[in-house]
């Protein structure tokens, strides 16, 4: 009996749009994240999709540490190199903020003091 049930929920008009609604939230979030306004989009200049060492010059601090945030070691960072890199960023800024010490090493992820 909770079958059928299933399969008529699942056949009703009402849970098909519901359904092609949650795709489409979940298509423009992955395109918002992917736009050409993105920090990623505006450091890529040449659009292959990755930013080099280059393209890092205008942002400061991933040109500082661009090697760091290279977790392949393949010269580029790709987008999710990136937002990894950004992660960091804001953690140790917000550690910061909130302890008053100086921010964290990012390559151990806290300060040893």
């Amino acid at each position: 009996m909770a079958g059928a049930v299933a399969i008529a929920l699942a056949a009703s008009p009402a849970f098909a749009a519901q359904q092609a609604k949650e795709r489409t939230a979940v298509g423009t979030v992955g395109a918002e994240t992917r736009s050409s306004d993105s920090g990623f989009a505006r450091l890529d200049r040449n659009n292959d999709g990755y930013i080099s060492k280059a393209e890092s010059v205008r942002d400061p601090a991933l040109k500082k540490d661009f090697a760091k945030f290279d977790l392949n070691h393949d010269g580029k960072l790709n987008r999710a190199e990136y937002l990894a890199a950004g992660a960091k960023e804001d953690i140790s800024s917000l550690v910061h903020k909130v302890t008053g010490k100086e921010k964290a090493s990012s390559s151990t992820g806290s300060s040893a003091k």
